[in-house]
């Protein structure tokens, strides 16, 4: 009956969240030998209920395009953070969170320091391969650091004087790394990008007859979130709205209607990502780029958190420039 429960509960939470499955793992270094083979065959059964849904989101997996691949930061933070977790670890081995009984056959930190390297670890991992590193989609795994805090914290009063302070400075050290981030993590300016900043900016800077122009068809997606500030607005390169062709990015015209829709604008706003943060160099693409660059003066540059805003007029004409001459 437990492993029922256990199966039901891993295949809720791999359903309503796919990488939940790095937790099914981690547990799998928890386990005394005695348990492994129930738990393989509950695990083996789990698989097999999110499979499907699984296998819809890699045929999907282009949604995920705006990801990009783990930063040098990122892997300092979670390395430093991984040594915290094992010294906490190895404080907590020696009192009753590190005993094992007939009655608790695991002990804390064999269950705690998988369940907080494994998700991320193996996340980070994958990423080498397709960029899917989110914090956020492994943020689960803070819950076997904050057990390893509960069982040193649990054996303060056992130690010596000495140990007890310098137990009492690393659990400190820990939060006060833990803390900011978290809170972090949490606010909208966490986010890759702020659709809403976008938003307002792109309906205080447009204006009758200008174009919008999405150097990339993946920051589309963007104008999902308010499309009602992006309906009234001329979209210079789209075909399908990405409601009209079911993904999140539309499709868009051919190149040289691209091309010639772009000659033919008083005004582009181009909508873009943060220098350093390509999605995609296609052709397209890079013909966007080189008409912009022929044809178009570049103005103000609006920086939003995680995208930019630049302005295009364009170049006089040398007939034009005759005209202005006194």
């Amino acid at each position: 009956m437990p492993w029922i429960a256990y199966g039901a509960l891993m295949l809720a939470a791999c359903i309503l969240h796919q990488f939940a499955a790095f937790a099914l793992i981690a547990h799998a270094f928890a386990l005394p030998a005695c348990a492994r083979r129930p738990w393989a065959c509950t695990a083996l059964l789990v698989a097999a209920g999110v499979a499907p849904l699984a296998a819809l989101g890699m045929a999907q997996s282009g949604q995920v395009a705006w990801i990009d691949g783990v930063t040098g930061s990122e892997y300092q933070r979670f390395a430093v953070l991984v040594s915290f977790a094992i010294l906490l670890s190895c404080l907590a081995s020696s009192g009753n969170a590190g005993k094992v009984s007939p009655e608790v056959p695991v002990s804390l930190r064999v269950i705690a320091l998988p369940l907080f390297i494994l998700p991320t670890a193996l996340l980070m991992l994958i990423s080498l391969y397709k960029p899917l590193y989110v914090e956020r989609y492994v943020l689960y795994g803070l819950v076997g650091l904050a057990l390893l805090l509960g069982a040193v914290l649990d054996r303060v009063p056992e130690l010596g004087r000495n140990l007890r302070v310098a137990t009492v400075i690393v659990v400190a050290l820990v939060i006060a790394l833990l803390v900011p981030e978290s809170l972090r993590l949490r606010a909208p300016e966490s986010r890759s990008d702020n659709v809403t900043d976008l938003a307002i900016t792109l309906s205080r800077e447009y204006a009758p007859g200008d174009g919008i122009l999405y150097l990339s068809v993946k920051r589309r997606a963007w104008s999902l979130a308010y499309p009602s500030v992006s309906r009234g607005m001329f979209d210079i390169a789209q075909e399908l709205t990405p409601a009209a062709s079911h993904d999140l990015y539309g499709t868009e015209l051919p190149s040289p209607q691209i091309h010639a829709l772009m000659r033919s604008s008083p005004r582009i706003l181009v909508v873009t990502e943060p220098v350093g943060h390509r999605v995609e160099s296609s052709g397209t693409e890079m013909m966007k780029e080189r008409v912009l660059a022929e044809y178009f003066t570049k103005g103000r540059t609006i920086r939003i958190n995680g995208a930019r805003v630049i302005i295009y007029e364009p170049r006089a004409t040398a007939t034009e420039a005759e005209r202005v001459v006194p």
